[in-house]
């Protein structure tokens, strides 16, 4: 395993101790105009500026093709923790322990891409993990050659890319019991701030909407327009298993 962290205007990104106190490898993918701004280890030059979340999400997975890794977690920059919910409570653990806990359980398995639950979530799950059901954004798990096809220039291109994998009939697997913290969305600067502070993510909930036809639904939840998408009844017509 290695984690991939792509940032962008957040210079002072502490997420990469997590994994550095845990003795994991990790990388910073950075753009051209900023990486003198950054003081981290392991920085890596994306070769463009300002091309958004797609163009560097497919530029750490052709990355790591290229480079031999084929397990690699995608994380975010604004992450500050890790943990799993135990007895009704979400519980820290130790750095990236807990990340690390399910991953081992990822690379063992059959899945093109894994997730976890973010903190106000987890605390009431009962299940250690689901397959083709659930959800992944801020922690993307991917087995490099399993996961074939690429983040599509779209709003919400985590959401597509899992529709995606179903659509290839490979399988996705959901911890919702581990956990990540950090800020709510689109509140920290930094990041993809800008693009929710200019309302693009309820024209990408209308876009995605209209892709994925029946297995999409406009709803309003949190105080905002999203799209949910019924990953479950996409892999059942796929002929994939779920549970």
């Amino acid at each position: 395993m290695i984690v991939c962290i792509p940032t962008k205007g957040r210079p002072n990104t502490a997420t990469y101790k997590l994994f550095e106190a845990s003795g994991v490898e990790f990388y910073h993918f950075v753009e051209p105009q900023e990486l003198s701004a950054y003081d981290v280890p392991n920085k890596i030059d994306i070769g463009a500026n300002d091309r958004g979340v797609t163009y560097v999400r497919n530029f750490i997975t052709n990355w790591a093709r290229a480079n031999g890794h084929r397990y690699i977690s995608a994380v975010d920059d604004d992450i500050t923790e890790f943990g799993r919910a135990k007895n009704n409570k979400a519980v820290k653990w130790p750095n990236a322990d807990a990340l690390l806990q399910v991953f081992d359980f990822f690379e063992r398995g059959y899945w093109a891409v894994g997730g976890i639950n973010q903190r106000q979530f987890a605390w009431s799950e009962k299940k250690n993990y689901r397959i083709n059901n659930g959800k992944v954004n801020g922690v993307n798990m991917l087995d490099t050659k399993r996961c074939t096809w690429d983040y599509a220039e779209i709003g919400k291109e985590d959401r597509d890319h899992l529709m995606q994998c179903l659509d290839n009939r490979e399988n996705f697997i959901y911890f919702p019991k581990t956990f990540y913290t950090c800020p709510p969305v689109g509140t920290n600067a930094g990041g993809l701030h800008e693009y929710y502070a200019s309302g693009k993510d309820e024209a990408a909930a209308h876009e995605l909407c209209q892709r994925w036809g029946k297995y999409a639904k406009i709803v309003n939840q949190f105080g905002r327009v999203d799209v949910r998408l019924d990953y479950k009844q996409k892999a059942l017509d796929m002929g994939l298993k779920v549970l």
